[in-house]
């Protein structure tokens, strides 16, 4: 199964979004080191280093703006049996947001659709989002919509806060440079711990930002179902 991951944050008009915006597909592998899916990162052309990178000032897409980007997408997700959707905190929780679900699987050969928010973002909701959030999670259970959280890292906050959401997740995503030992960074809770948590959930991992061999090393012997990041493969352009 290809997951086709779409990061969909940004403010532009689509003649902008032509010439500016390009979609590059960041490889995700499996423990026989086999490609499971691709990561769809939106990329911005900056003609000062005449480089393809982040987009610079952000802000959150409304959902009437992610129909029409889906849309001029729905060409390449034909063999695509699985859509994975990053999403704001302030977009899931739009009054909107459940049509929008249903839009999506309505107009897609989508089979599964996959959710996926950002740790950090939630973070820094306020104790009333966090709360909706909660309540969008169990309803998108119901509607057999599946969750990923990204961006997981160390720290004994994040382990707490998401402790609520685990038993409607599938998928956590961990940051693998948050693991790292070094005398200025402490770990509250480490890789192995996170994983034991989370086997009670049946929640997959899936590791990112892996580049060298010692982080390679780390996630063999942890037998982590997915990983991602320079080591296995660099983020290539997918055309329109």
């Amino acid at each position: 199964m290809f997951y086709f991951i779409c990061i969909l944050r940004g403010h532009y008009s689509q003649h902008k979004f032509s010439n500016k915006y390009k979609y590059f597909g960041q490889p995700v592998y499996d423990k026989q080191n086999k490609i499971h899916g691709y990561e769809l990162l939106l990329r911005e052309y900056d003609q000062h280093t005449n480089k393809w990178q982040l987009p610079r000032n952000v802000v959150d897409f409304p959902l009437s703006k992610i129909v029409s980007t889906i849309q001029e997408i729905t060409p390449q997700l034909k063999d695509i049996a699985n859509l994975s959707l990053n999403m704001t905190v302030s977009q899931i929780t739009d009054f909107r947001a459940e049509y929008f679900f249903t839009w999506v699987l309505g107009t897609t050969n989508i089979k599964q659709l996959v959710i996926e928010l950002d740790a950090n973002d939630i973070k820094h909701a306020n104790i009333f989002k966090r709360k909706e959030i909660l309540q969008i999670l169990r309803k998108l259970k119901q509607l057999q919509i599946k969750v990923t959280i990204e961006n997981v890292d160390s720290s004994k906050m994040t382990y707490n806060l998401l402790q609520r959401y685990l038993p409607y997740i599938t998928y956590l995503k961990f940051n693998i440079h948050s693991f790292n030992k070094s005398a200025n960074h402490w770990i509250d809770i480490t890789l192995a711990q996170w994983q034991r948590r989370i086997a009670i959930f049946n929640i997959e991992m899936i590791v990112g930002k892996i580049e060298d061999a010692n982080q390679v090393a780390l996630v063999n012997q942890l037998n982590i179902p997915f990983r991602q990041g320079y080591a296995y493969g660099h983020p290539k352009n997918f055309k329109k």
